[in-house]
């Protein structure tokens, strides 16, 4: 009934030392911040958004506690993303194409890390045009880094199975999919939130989410442009060579 991929030949060292890097992160982050691991990678916690009483928004956001679950998030999309091109014998990212499968991930990892970072600058950018107070613009941007974390491993967990089972196409039409309920619904729990904060102001509230989230998730909503964009970079500082 299902057809299992034939996988190709992989440097299993590489993917050996990668998935020991990453659950060493993770069990550090797990074992040093416990409160902090529940509220970044328990789903459940999502449905507590909004509630004023939680001391997670107390923290300071350029903290370890609040940096490394973007560090993981960066690891985990980036493995994923590296050992499904690589296994489909899909050559998208041609600038570091002599590169070992470790290799790859650890220059794919900075690159998703330097997005992210990115978006939420701009995040931080929409803030200087918008009147709110200092706490909704801290609780919004750890909003936004909670539920793009938790709801990107549920779609890459799904696309991931689908691909294990069938084929790349269908798991990349599946993840294309996900993706575009993403754009929709995070942007209506976004706003969900920001009432639940802040009464009224409802309008600037819209222009927010509207430029701070939804229009640049559509820009960027093929990753297969992103992906280009990232090779680009590479092959500009020429970094294969170096």
């Amino acid at each position: 009934m299902f057809q299992i991929q034939q996988k190709t030949n992989f440097d299993y060292n590489s993917i050996l030392i990668s998935v020991f890097l990453i659950s060493a992160i993770i069990t550090y982050y797990k074992l040093n911040y416990p409160f902090f691991f529940k509220r970044y990678f328990n789903p459940k916690y999502i449905i507590y958004l909004g509630n004023q009483e939680d001391y997670f928004f107390r923290s300071n956001l350029l903290s370890n506690s609040n940096i490394f679950p973007l560090l993981i998030y960066s690891l985990i999309v980036s493995f994923f993303s590296i050992y499904v091109f690589e296994d489909s014998q899909i050559q998208i990212i041609t600038s570091i194409i002599e590169f070992n499968l470790f290799q790859k991930w650890i220059v794919f990892t900075f690159l998703i890390l330097f997005f992210i970072v990115l978006r939420l600058f701009f995040i931080s950018l929409i803030f200087y045009f918008l009147q709110f107070s200092q706490k909704f613009k801290k609780t919004f941007i750890l909003t936004f880094i909670r539920l793009t974390i938790n709801i990107s491993f549920i779609s890459i967990a799904f696309s991931y199975v689908i691909y294990e089972l069938f084929s790349f196409d269908i798991a990349y039409d599946l993840f294309i999919f996900m993706k575009g309920i993403i754009v929709i619904v995070r942007p209506l729990i976004l706003y969900n939130f920001s009432q639940k904060i802040i009464q009224g102001n409802q309008k600037q509230i819209i222009l927010l989410i509207l430029f701070a989230d939804f229009i640049p998730s559509v820009i960027v909503f093929d990753p297969m442009i992103l992906v280009g964009f990232f090779d680009q970079i590479l092959a500009y500082f020429d970094i294969a060579n170096i």
